[in-house]
């Protein structure tokens, strides 16, 4: 995939209004993204996303139909990469399949250095001081920059998801943003929107305990959860509930009195906006004796940490939440209880518990594939790698997946995206399906091309020019289960018009037209919206 950029001609993306009445920032009410109308009498009603869920139901019988050589080597690679990364190319794709998904799996989980970051400015201090003696137009043209380079880390985010086959550790990072929520409206500045990302991104796959200590000191949620405001004569015990409710335990593990001895011990926290730190002041530090979860000491933060990791639970609830990513929705507690041990049994290092999900049988059984609802930002660099898109707009993403409910850096409250179903309905089906479309055939925003697609390239990738053969190899490489024997008639007349497939080829006139006919079609059946 070439450089991906944001054209000077497209349409801004308007997800951060410069124009505040308190803080820095405030977000508006977004304008609609595209306008859809259903094609080839593609019904006005629910009937595609109920579709869609419906098939969830009858997959199962499906895959136990595959024949013996679908449940290949291949299967589970791409399989594999659906879930722990973000799709592959073709090319991708056939070199992978020639490996042991034990080997990939290996590969998936090896250390990466870090990325660059998006620019110099995420060490530019922010002093507030400084900032109330600006005049307004001053004001106004620091939010502005601050506006963009809050869009410029999403985008930069995206790429680095499309960057790579071997992005567990994006895929990571993107489950932890959804389990560590914060947002724009409490962050505010830039500085500590990127580098909250950066601790996601760092103990993604590492140790949860180290991640708990850092992440409890993170700027960015010390704003987002009121930590700030936490100090011995006027405890605020937001943080100390999300942590025992949200990121450790759940509910039911725990008393009030816990949450009120967990916030004493997390005062005197403040930020530092020149040194972009955060730092404990000990005169707003409750020093007195706490007792938490039956254990009783003048605890500091990273003691409450620790006799939250000595609960058998919290291995349980946070292997649960790994099982619901990256396994099922559907629970096999045995399996989960199996990863808890797991965990448990390495000091709370992530990787071991990865690597059971996915080298176990489970993960590749009837019961997983397919089971599970691409997330928008799923789907959109899902696409891109699989379509091998030559170049991105990336605030066209931004929008396109915002508007189908998944504004990166932005989840709508401190519980995260419910994901799975939640993600469809009748309106955002239809606006998932266009958002595809797009990826093959153009844009659907004023006629603009975001997204630039080679169609003949792409079908050439498959090594073949045979109708046929191109039709069963790309829906080998873009879908996770079979279709039925209608469908696929339906795609292969899609892709050869009034030819005769036996005649028909690449290499024809207009063939790039009917790759995208084709492609179009594909992206608009239930099964391509399944991982």
């Amino acid at each position: 995939m070439q450089t991906l950029k944001a054209h000077a001609k497209s349409k801004p993306y308007l997800g951060v209004d410069p124009n505040l009445e308190k803080g820095l920032y405030e977000e508006p009410a977004l304008p609609p993204t595209w306008t859809v109308q259903p094609r080839n009498g593609e019904a006005q009603n629910s009937s595609g996303s109920e579709a869609l869920l419906a098939l969830l139901n009858e997959r199962e019988p499906r895959l136990r139909a595959r024949a013996a050589a679908q449940s290949s080597n291949a299967e589970k690679i791409k399989h594999l990469f659906s879930r722990a990364s973000f799709g592959l190319t073709v090319a991708e794709m056939q070199a992978l399949a020639l490996i042991p998904p034990e080997q990939a799996v290996e590969a998936l989980l090896a250390d990466s250095a870090p990325p660059e970051p998006p620019g110099d400015w995420v060490s530019e201090p922010f002093d507030r001081r400084a900032f109330r003696q600006m005049s307004r137009e001053e004001r106004q043209a620091w939010r502005q920059m601050n506006r963009m380079r809050i869009n410029e880390v999403r985008g930069w985010w995206l790429e680095l998801m499309m960057s790579s086959a071997m992005n567990l550790r994006e895929k990571m990072t993107l489950f932890w943003h959804g389990h560590f929520t914060s947002d724009i409206r409490s962050i505010e500045l830039a500085q500590f929107l990127y580098l909250q990302n950066a601790t996601w991104r760092k103990h993604a796959l590492g140790n949860f305990r180290d991640f708990l200590k850092d992440m409890y000191k993170d700027p960015g949620m010390l704003f987002y959860l009121n930590g700030v405001q936490n100090r011995a004569s006027h405890p605020n015990e937001n943080f100390a509930r999300e942590l025992l409710e949200l990121f450790t335990m759940g509910i039911g593990n725990y008393t009030e009195q816990d949450i009120k001895e967990a916030a004493r011990a997390f005062t005197g926290w403040q930020v530092d906006t020149i040194n972009l730190t955060s730092y404990i002041n000990e005169r707003l530090y409750d020093r007195g004796t706490k007792t938490f979860l039956g254990r009783t000491g003048n605890f500091y933060g990273d003691h409450i940490i620790d006799i939250i990791l000595e609960q058998e639970v919290t291995a349980k609830f946070i292997c649960r939440k790994l099982y619901e990513f990256f396994v099922s929705r559907e629970l096999n507690q045995e399996f989960i209880d199996e990863l808890a041990k797991t965990f448990r049994d390495n000091d709370y290092e992530i990787k071991p518990v990865l690597r059971q999900i996915f080298t176990s049988d489970f993960f590749y059984s009837d019961q997983v594939v397919a089971s599970l609802i691409k997330s928008p930002v799923e789907m959109a660099v899902s696409n891109a790698r699989m379509f091998s898109v030559k170049e991105i707009n990336l605030r066209y993403l931004l929008r396109g997946t915002h508007d189908l409910g998944h504004d990166l850096l932005n989840p709508p409250n401190v519980a995260g995206w419910p994901g799975q179903r939640s993600w469809i309905s009748p309106n955002t089906y239809v606006g998932r399906n266009a958002l595809s479309e797009s990826f093959v055939s153009g844009s659907l925003d004023r006629g603009r091309a975001p997204i630039k697609f080679d169609p003949l390239e792409f079908g050439y990738s498959y090594q073949t020019t045979n109708a046929r053969d191109l039709l069963d190899a790309a829906i080998d490489h873009l879908l996770l289960m079979p279709i039925k024997d209608q469908t696929r008639e339906s795609l292969l007349a899609s892709l050869v018009g009034t030819a005769d497939p036996n005649d028909w080829s690449l290499a024809y006139t207009g063939a790039d037209r009917q790759v995208v006919a084709f492609l179009v079609h594909l992206v608009r059946l239930p099964e391509f919206h399944l991982t």
